[in-house]
């Protein structure tokens, strides 16, 4: 037979460790040194991408004739 204060307790203590669970789930969701770093990556991954899809649609400077024709001006 349990006692009416060992019920009580019981309750707080499982509340309790639900608390300390959603806290270990916070604190390692948290945007941290290492997100920082991911998301400069991924940024400078799209730049990447993006330049070489610039100079892919760029014509071939091999194909201009170099007396009639100027090279692109580069775009900032």
């Amino acid at each position: 037979m349990t006692r009416p204060s060992d019920r009580a307790v019981h309750p707080k203590g499982k509340f309790r460790r639900s608390l300390a669970a959603i806290w270990d789930l916070l604190q390692a969701l948290e945007y941290g040194s290492s997100g920082y770093t991911f998301d400069r990556i991924e940024h400078l991954e799209r730049e990447v991408a993006r330049l070489k899809e610039e100079l892919r649609q760029r014509p071939d400077p091999g194909t201009l004739d170099p007396r009639s024709a100027r090279p692109p001006a580069l775009e900032y």
